[in-house]
């Protein structure tokens, strides 16, 4: 508790800070995952895991998961990824025909493509959440260049996120419940940045480092979560996500080039669906999710994405709890996944597109993903805040006993 204490007094002295320079905006802080990635993303009213802890702290209530090691690896357009990077180790051999090479991967992608890779929750790989509290020290790492004719454009970042969650009863029925959910997350990002044409890169590359952006970010934010279900399978979730985030520079890697700006993550709203039943030894689930709902009716500015983008849905099969055969559309781009449920460990693969340009089509990349993980039960806790709900506090009006 000392610990969780001390999160919270960090985050309160942070917000409280003065600002005296540029209020940045940075992508949040999530955690995707094979087995969401190959369904069409996260979903809001499906994710009884300790994901919850940032999908949606409201179905913290009904999670009880450990996570102890995850190794999760993906490769952004795989085939072209590998070969550009093979042509750049030649070169840097002094083998000058690697830039034909090179030349000949941009010019079967039209000279239009994504590359990168991301790793996420390793070496950091911890979460417990159980019945209405939760918390996770995880982090990832996320490297991206996209070439767009002779300009590239990079954008790399490390993160170390430790989220802490609470969740509570609103309301708890024979056959329906309410449930809400809020998360603190302090964070640390080391973040890169920049655009130059390759052209410059190859004559001389000094320059582009000198002039990159290496700062280290701390700072914190918090999410508020919904949940509804009814017994009959069907869950209906809504989140508020980032509703107040601030992140300060407190050291610049690049001495080079010192970062004053102030950091923030634009605050989204989020609405979800899902269904749930099986058939003997049949499940199916089914989940479909309207994301950053704001986004949809601020059009007229050109600088935002398209609100066709901020649509998801997926459908997953599963085979006696074990194999789990998944597809969605994420991002107007499809969706496969299949995953092995065996006890506390986990496996994953999904194939799936990801979209980086602000239109649909406009700068889309195949992402190939695995991952492995240990993800045993927790132990059922009885907390006093989560014990009743406030709708049965005050009437004396809750299903006994509560689930």
């Amino acid at each position: 508790m000392r610990k969780i204490t001390i999160s919270f007094v960090f985050i309160t002295v942070l917000f409280a800070l003065p600002v005296f320079a540029n209020d940045v905006a940075m992508p949040p802080f999530v955690m995707p995952t094979a087995a969401s990635n190959g369904f069409g993303g996260t979903h809001v009213a499906y994710t009884d895991n300790v994901f919850s802890l940032l999908v949606n702290p409201a179905a913290m209530i009904r999670t009880q998961q450990r996570s102890f090691f995850t190794l999760a690896p993906s490769l952004f357009s795989p085939q072209s990824t590998i070969g550009l990077g093979n042509s750049l180790v030649d070169l840097g051999k002094g083998d000058t025909s690697a830039l034909g090479s090179a030349a000949d991967t941009l010019s079967k992608q039209k000279g239009k493509i994504a590359l990168g890779m991301e790793l996420r929750e390793f070496p950091l790989s911890f979460a417990w959440v159980a019945n209405g509290f939760g918390f996770g020290l995880w982090n990832r790492t996320f490297v991206n260049a996209n070439v767009v004719g002779t300009n590239l454009e990079a954008n790399v970042y490390s993160d170390v996120m430790f989220p802490i969650g609470f969740a509570f009863r609103i309301l708890n029925l024979t056959g329906h419940s309410l449930d809400a959910g809020i998360t603190l997350k302090p964070f640390a990002r080391v973040r890169a940045w920049e655009e130059e044409t390759i052209t410059n890169l190859i004559g001389d590359s000094s320059e582009f480092i000198d002039n990159i952006n290496l700062p280290v970010i701390v700072g914190g934010t918090f999410d508020v979560g919904l949940m509804y279900r009814w017994d009959i399978g069907l869950r209906a979730g809504f989140t508020f996500n980032d509703i107040y985030s601030k992140g300060v520079v407190v050291y610049n890697l690049n001495d080079k080039h010192k970062d004053e700006n102030t950091y923030y993550i634009p605050f989204t709203m989020n609405f979800g669906l899902a269904y749930e039943f099986k058939l003997g030894f049949l499940g199916f689930a089914l989940a479909a999710d309207w994301r950053d709902i704001a986004n949809t009716f601020n059009q007229d500015d050109y600088l935002n994405r398209n609100y066709l983008l901020d649509f998801g849905v997926g459908l997953q099969l599963s085979l006696f709890d074990i194999i789990r055969f998944r597809v969605g559309m994420s991002e107007m781009l499809p969706a496969c996944g299949v995953g092995f449920d065996l006890g506390p460990c986990k496996i994953d693969l999904a194939y799936y597109g990801k979209e980086f340009g602000l239109e649909p089509g406009q700068l889309s990349a195949a992402v190939v993903e695995f991952s492995f993980a240990i993800r045993p039960g927790a132990k059922k806790r009885d907390w006093p805040w989560a014990r009743r709900s406030l709708v049965g506090l005050v009437t004396g009006v809750e299903a006994v006993p509560a689930e």
